[in-house]
């Protein structure tokens, strides 16, 4: 977080320097009521382990946790004004990241950790709105918020391994919230934003009907990812 926190502390430093310059770079870029783009990034998934509220009776398992693992995101964008300050934006995106579930459990008197990364490929179809502030010269904040659909194409994959090569099931499709910040940059030739947001999972992807000690010592599994994005418009 202390990084994060870093990158922004830069852009905010570098705000007034780069927002008093004159005259102001594609005055009537936001005069236009659609726009298209790409968009590229960093990711960080974590999925968030609920224990059951009454476990099951497997005295094997001492402990289970999640790692956030780093993934990298590429997408277009498609911009729809429909306010002065309010914009609908749809970024259908491609998120390749994995999962790694740790279990500490005892195995020949010894407690070990057993480890299972799955493959994430997500393919993100979600819906947000930009609520701008003015313009200040070359700089322009805005707030997001927004929900998506997700469809984890790495269950294709998963299909074909092995039972022993996965300790659980997840379902493929996902619904998420997303809340964020960012700021764009007006340039002589383009539009550069930078964001910063976070998704929040709303659906329980845990597969209840496979039965074995470490499903059953779970209630739900729901995802989160953070993300920081470049846009180009």
């Amino acid at each position: 977080m202390k990084k994060y926190l870093l990158i922004l502390s830069f852009i905010l430093c570098g705000f007034r320097g780069f927002s008093q310059s004159t005259p102001p770079n594609m005055p009537e870029f936001d005069e236009k009521r659609i726009h298209f783009g790409v968009a590229f990034g960093y990711s960080s998934l974590y999925s968030n382990m609920v224990s059951a509220t009454s476990l099951p009776l497997y005295d094997t398992i001492m402990g289970f946790y999640s790692e956030s693992a780093p993934g990298f995101t590429i997408g277009v964008t498609a911009d729809l004004k429909l306010l002065p300050f309010l914009h609908l934006r749809f970024i259908p995106t491609l998120v390749l990241s994995e999962r790694t579930f740790v279990y500490d459990v005892i195995k020949n008197n010894e407690l070990v950790a057993r480890r299972n990364s799955l493959e994430v490929i997500y393919l993100e179809a979600p819906l947000e709105f930009k609520i701008q502030s003015k313009r200040y010269h070359n700089f322009r904040p805005y707030l997001i918020g927004g929900g998506k659909f997700v469809y984890d194409m790495g269950s294709i994959k998963r299909k074909k391994l092995k039972p022993e090569e996965y300790l659980m099931k997840l379902e493929n499709k996902e619904f998420f919230y997303t809340l964020g910040v960012g700021f764009d940059f007006y340039l002589p030739m383009c539009k550069i934003g930078i964001e910063f947001k976070s998704s929040f999972g709303l659906t329980d992807i845990l597969n209840h009907n496979f039965n074995n000690a470490y499903t059953d010592c779970l209630d739900k599994i729901k995802s989160q990812v953070f993300y920081i994005n470049l846009t180009f418009e």
